[in-house]
């Protein structure tokens, strides 16, 4: 098999165009490929770049072809994913279902380890049931919602599938979720999405396959402490029954605060930066006219990461979780408190588009404490909703820079259920956060036209961009329980689907064929 590189067609074109493009380019018309990856280049004319394997060896292709096409084209191997149970580890005990538990849970149980996972919230299926009543009518189910429940608080967002990370075990993720029902083409899309209509059947899927291996699942079932014997934990216990294991696996969430005072009762985490700020909207034909310069059906919607580090500002700003076409979500996990998350469906047709623009934060702004970060979260939260009475409180940015409350919206509606409330988003955070984020609301809007509109939505909370805490660890075992593996967003080792799940595959591969003596 070969690769073939820089394949550029325009947007408008369609799949024969591209197969046209490819015969010239190889001088071959006998042959089947498929897409490895798709990009799209919005710097002059806009095209769409792609790199193809093509069922053919370099041998095939004459002397003279491989010279002009030069570095794109070369031999490609496709690598897979293969672990072996080397510890002959018989069984483990994963608290939480998000991306990071249910990956590590999946590998463990092809490789024969008969997996228990505790969740303290519903199956997906009635999860979605809490849901819908908390943001139809505000009732809240503090122990099944967007942040707790099968298949964590991801399944509740965009199903963002973008790492930073190099690792080529990615590829082997993305497969899996393709395996569950996720689209083929989050395999070589440039910016993958699986949106949380479809990310809910692909997790119910995955668990249908780990049960097929032998795992269990016990849901609405929470982690209460540990039995420690001579630096190893000897079982776990929760509020049903008790569990012992050859391995323990934390795979929390970033919202799980009642556990983390927990595990800081055994001097097991340390507090960790983090970000906070809010929700900003936009009408999504506005933010594709800024990054294309047109409307088109045959362009994906559009999207944009930003950050802005100044260092005159005590905070750096970036935008997080961006939701084309989607919606502001109340994300809340405790009564009386309120934060905010984005979501988005797969095909991403929403009037508004959203992300988070958020300030990062330390000790100079929590305070100096293992959960010094966390009790922060929960002062802000508790002052957004009672700014609102529960309702989620809005303003326009530019009565936000100007720090009044709003009276009327202009074009852009907020997308927040069950409804909201004028105010003053100034009054939630300490002076230097805004001053941050008005400073770079102004910076932004110089490299997406309109991030600043004067009728662009914030909406407050946004708090729950990573974890406020760290479960040390090293070669993925907690420093002082031997036989615990803490892993994910809420231990503090990555943030998003992808960087979680990659977590848990890793770790599962450090239990399967790691030092036993670490």
């Amino acid at each position: 098999m070969i690769i073939l590189r820089n394949i550029k067609v325009p947007y408008d074109k369609d799949q024969s165009f591209l197969r046209e493009k490819i015969e010239k380019e190889i001088n071959k018309k006998d042959f089947s490929y498929k897409i490895y990856k798709k990009s799209l280049d919005a710097r002059k004319d806009l095209s769409f770049v792609y790199q193809v394997l093509i069922d053919l060896e370099l041998k095939d292709i004459d002397k003279k072809t491989q010279k002009r096409l030069k570095n794109n084209i070369a031999e490609f191997h496709e690598e897979k994913l293969n672990a072996k149970n080397k510890n002959n580890i018989k069984t483990a005990v994963i608290v939480g279902t998000g991306p990071a538990g249910l990956f590590a849970a999946y590998l463990l149980s092809k490789n024969g380890v008969k997996v228990t996972l505790i969740e303290r919230g519903k199956p997906v299926d009635e999860r979605v049931k809490d849901i819908d009543m908390l943001h139809e009518k505000g009732i809240l189910n503090e122990e099944s919602n967007v942040q707790f429940g099968e298949g964590g608080a991801g399944t509740f967002s965009d199903g963002k599938l973008t790492s930073r990370s190099k690792d080529k075990r990615v590829s082997q993720i993305f497969d899996i979720f393709v395996e569950n029902g996720a689209p083929e083409e989050i395999l070589y899309e440039q910016k993958p999405h699986i949106g949380t209509d479809i990310l809910r059947g692909v997790i119910k899927n995955m668990r249908r396959e780990i049960e097929n291996y032998g795992g269990k699942y016990k849901f609405q079932e929470k982690f209460l402490d540990f039995e420690i014997d001579n630096g190893k934990i000897k079982k776990i216990i929760t509020n049903k029954e008790s569990y012992t294991a050859d391995a323990y696996i934390f795979a929390i969430g970033n919202s799980a605060r009642d556990t983390f005072v927990t595990l800081d009762k055994y001097s097991l985490i340390e507090d960790k930066p983090f970000a906070l700020g809010f929700r900003i909207e936009h009408l999504r034909k506005n933010i594709e006219l800024a990054q294309y310069g047109l409307l088109s059906e045959k362009l994906p919607a559009a999207s944009y990461q930003l950050n802005v580090t100044d260092k005159d500002e005590e905070h750096s700003v970036y935008t997080f979780c961006m939701c084309p076409g989607g919606y502001v979500v109340n994300s809340s996990s405790i009564n009386n408190q309120l934060c905010v998350n984005g979501m988005s469906y797969h095909d991403r047709d929403g009037k508004n588009s959203n992300s988070a623009v958020v300030a990062s934060v330390d000790e100079k702004i929590y305070g100096k404490g293992n959960l010094a970060g966390m009790d922060f979260q929960n002062k802000i939260e508790k002052k957004a909703y009672e700014m609102g009475s529960g309702k989620a409180p809005v303003q326009r940015v530019k009565d936000y820079l100007e720090g009044k409350v709003t009276e009327e919206l202009g074009e852009v509606v907020p997308t927040f259920k069950p409804g909201y409330v004028f105010a003053d988003l100034n009054e939630i955070y300490p002076d230097s956060i805004n001053h941050a984020i008005k400073n770079a609301l102004k910076i932004m809007d110089k490299r997406v036209h309109g991030f600043a509109a004067d009728d662009a939505i914030l909406t407050g909370v946004e708090t729950r961009t990573s974890s406020p805490i760290r479960i040390v660890r090293e070669n993925y075992r907690s420093k002082k329980l031997k036989n615990l593996y803490p892993i994910g967003e809420g231990a503090g080792y990555s943030g998003g689907i992808v960087s979680s799940a990659l977590d848990g595959i890793k770790c599962a591969i450090e239990i399967l064929e790691g030092d036993k003596k670490c």
